[in-house]
């Protein structure tokens, strides 16, 4: 007898899952890390129309290779503004974006002047030794400009001190004559305004007295 051939199995194919490709957006997207704000240009010279928030995302619809900025559409607007692009992060494709020109930088306008500026706190003290009042003054106001380089304080009529932007109150320490004879009240006057390089916005005072 002739031994019959053992049949040969053919193995079952295994099949190699197709791994899921990620989609790439089709319209580019940019988040931030930081709150960022937007504006009608590259830099803070430019108007701020905006800002795009951590945890929002907002459609690119263009960019500026010169200056790394991205032009975005923000979030549930029309808006159209330049991007500060330190804090962003983009997704998608960006290669066939528009490049817009850097805008003419805009003639800046003088800064609105701060509001209830005020003597919010103060001390006299006598000094037996000098015949002086030593004096605390802690100054107070609303900044209401979106465009100032800084502020600057007067005592009667003299700069003092130079603040930054966005500064809302002051700390002062100064020393003032007694006014003869004794008791008369001592009344001086402090001013302050906001200024850029356009010029510096009208002055707002507050009068101080020490008796």
């Amino acid at each position: 007898l002739q031994n019959s051939p053992t049949p040969e199995f053919t193995a079952t194919p295994q099949f190699t899952s197709t791994p899921e490709l990620t989609a790439t957006p089709s319209v580019p997207q940019v988040s931030v890390s930081v709150n960022t704000n937007c504006r009608t240009g590259p830099g803070v010279v430019y108007d701020l129309l905006g800002g795009l928030n951590i945890g929002q995302t907002a459609e690119v619809v263009g960019k500026s290779s010169s200056t790394g900025y991205w032009i975005i559409k923000l979030p549930g607007s029309n808006t159209i503004c330049w991007l500060f692009p330190q804090h962003a992060t983009v997704s998608g494709n960006t290669a066939n974006l528009p490049e817009y020109p850097v805008p003419p930088t805009p003639t800046p306008s003088l800064p609105a002047a701060p509001t209830n500026f005020k003597v919010d706190d103060k001390t006299c003290n006598i000094n037996g030794i000098t015949l002086k009042y030593d004096v605390t003054v802690k100054l107070t106001w609303n900044d209401v400009a979106n465009n100032e380089s800084g502020y600057r304080i007067y005592e009667n009529g003299v700069e003092i001190v130079a603040l930054a932007a966005d500064v809302t109150s002051y700390t002062y320490n100064t020393t003032i004559p007694i006014v003869p004879p004794p008791g008369s009240p001592a009344v001086f006057t402090y001013a302050i305004e906001a200024y850029n390089s356009a010029g510096k916005s009208s002055q707002k005072d507050a009068t101080v007295q020490c008796q």
